[in-house]
């Protein structure tokens, strides 16, 4: 990532031994550490978030998804295919309801014999 090669790390590690001293370098490596341990996590959670974000947009591509669904579309249909299948449908279940009505209709509408009286 930072392309840093051996001797740019032992003229680092040198500098470090002689501006804070060989006693106080294991505190400060465990400092630097831990930083280094909450970068990596940071990014980690990160790179998890876009990786979410990224899938739920995927999902999201199709808006007409839970449509095709629940009519029975292909997916290579053109619109004009889908409004005329949709309508078709609809007019399909319309005649049905239509259908069953006049039949319920005509057993309310029926005066029965006996509470005539």
């Amino acid at each position: 990532m930072f392309d840093i090669g051996a001797m740019e790390l032992f003229v680092v590690a040198v500098l470090a031994l002689v501006v804070v001293g060989p006693k106080d370098l294991p505190r400060l490596l465990r400092t630097v550490g831990g930083f280094v341990r909450k970068i990596r996590e940071l990014a980690s959670e990160f790179k998890d978030g876009v990786e979410e974000l990224a899938a739920e947009a995927d999902r999201q591509t199709d808006p007409f998804a839970d449509l095709r669904k629940k009519e029975g579309l292909r997916p290579g249909m053109s619109p004009e295919e889908i409004t005329n299948h949709i309508m078709a449908n609809r007019d399909k279940e319309a005649s049905e309801e239509q259908g069953d009505r006049p039949a319920d209709a005509s057993k309310g509408d029926r005066p029965s014999g006996g509470d005539a009286a």
